[in-house]
C-alpha cells in the first residue's frame, strides 16, 4: 500500500499567523516606549517576565492546589506554584509555620473578594476608605442610590474618610463609626492615599468591635518588602496585593493569610 509521509505543521509566529494583532501589539508598545507613565497601578515588567508569561505554561490546567490537582500531569505547574509562595513569604521576611499563601487570583480585585467570600457571609458588614478620598472600588464602593463594587452588593459597607484640613485618615472618627457599625470586617488600604498607614491603629479598633483585619497594600507592596513603609503583617489577619505594580512582576494577585 502506497503511503504518504505527513508534512510537519508550520508554528506561525504572530506576525504570520496574524498580523491585524500583532500591528495593535507593536502599536501599544510603541505607545508604553514613547509616553511617560503616571499611573500608580501600571508598571513595566522586564523581558524574563514577559517570557515567563508566553511560555508553555499558558497551555496547562491546574485546578486544585499542589499536591493536590484534579488534573494530571501538574508536577511542574507545582514547581512553580510553591516557589512563587516561597519567594513571596521570603520578599516579606514572613514565616511560613504563621503564614499561609495562596497566588493564584488573577489581580488585587478578586484577590479581595476571595478574602471577602471565605471569611464573611452575605450580608455582613465591612469598612474601607471612601473611594473618593483615596480607596478602592473593592472596599465597598457604593453612591447614595446604587451599589457600585461587587463588594458592597453582596456585603454592607460604609464608608470611613479622611480629615478635610490634613488629607489624613480620621482615626477617632473611624473609631466611632465602627462602634456604631460594627463590621466584620475593617480594611485598611488605598489606591490614592499619600500617607503611611497606621497599622496599631487599625487594629485596635478592629479588636474594639471584634472585626477582621484586612489590608490590601496593592500599591505599595514593593516599598513594604523593602521595608521603606511600615509593615502590616504584626497587626494583621490577611493581607491582600497584586503583583505587577511595585513589586514588577506578572499580572496577578497574592493573598497572604496567617494561620
Amino acid at each position: 500500500m502506497e503511503t504518504t509521509k505527513a508534512l510537519p505543521m508550520k508554528d506561525l509566529s504572530l506576525e504570520e499567523k496574524d498580523p491585524e494583532v500583532a500591528k495593535i501589539i507593536a502599536a501599544e508598545k510603541l505607545r508604553q516606549y514613547s509616553c511617560l507613565e503616571l499611573i500608580a497601578s501600571e508598571n513595566f515588567t522586564s523581558k524574563a517576565v514577559m517570557q515567563a508569561m508566553g511560555s508553555c505554561l499558558t497551555n496547562k490546567y491546574s485546578e486544585g492546589y499542589p499536591g493536590k490537582r484534579y488534573y494530571g500531569g501538574n508536577e511542574f505547574i507545582d514547581q512553580v506554584e510553591t516557589l512563587c509562595q516561597e519567594r513571596a513569604l521570603t520578599a516579606f521576611g514572613l514565616s511560613a509555620d504563621e503564614w499561609a499563601v495562596n497566588v493564584q487570583p488573577l489581580s488585587g480585585s478578586p484577590a479581595n473578594f476571595a478574602v471577602y467570600t471565605a471569611l464573611l457571609q452575605p450580608g455582613d458588614r465591612i469598612m474601607g476608605l471612601s473611594l473618593a478620598h483615596g480607596g478602592h472600588l473593592t472596599h465597598g464602593h457604593q453612591t447614595e442610590t446604587k451599589k457600585i463594587s461587587a463588594s458592597s452588593v453582596y456585603f454592607e459597607s460604609q464608608p470611613y474618610y479622611v480629615r478635610e484640613e490634613d488629607g489624613l485618615i480620621d482615626y477617632d472618627a473611624l473609631a466611632k463609626q465602627a462602634a456604631e457599625f460594627k463590621p466584620k470586617m475593617i480594611v485598611c488600604g488605598a489606591s490614592a492615599y499619600p500617607a503611611d498607614f497606621d497599622y496599631k491603629k487599625f487594629r485596635e479598633i478592629a479588636d474594639s468591635v471584634g472585626s477582621y483585619l484586612m489590608a490590601d497594600i496593592a500599591h505599595t507592596s514593593g516599598l513594604i518588602a523593602s521595608k521603606l513603609l511600615a509593615q502590616p503583617f504584626e497587626f494583621c489577619d490577611v493581607v491582600t496585593s497584586t503583583t505587577h505594580k511595585s513589586l514588577r512582576g506578572p499580572r496577578s494577585g497574592i493573598i497572604i493569610a496567617r494561620k
